[in-house]
């Protein structure tokens, strides 16, 4: 799936990056993401994955490959 978005970094559990996207979901960005910066509009490719993840904060999407628009 492909989303976009603005990504956030959240001082849960050590840290994680969230996806504001565009389809009124939040996601919790795990994978690949690269060298991201808080606020940035971004393009996501990856895949959802069922139920949350330790940080409790909302689906994770598994990113394959981010890019900054």
């Amino acid at each position: 799936m492909r989303v976009r978005g603005k990504v956030e970094r959240q001082d849960l559990e050590g840290g994680i990056w969230q996806l504001d996207a565009e389809d009124g979901n939040r996601y919790t960005l795990v994978g690949a993401v690269g060298r991201l910066k808080s606020g940035a509009r971004v393009e996501v490719d990856g895949n959802v994955d069922e139920g949350f993840g330790i940080a409790m904060a909302g689906p994770q999407l598994r990113v394959t490959s981010v890019r900054e628009l």
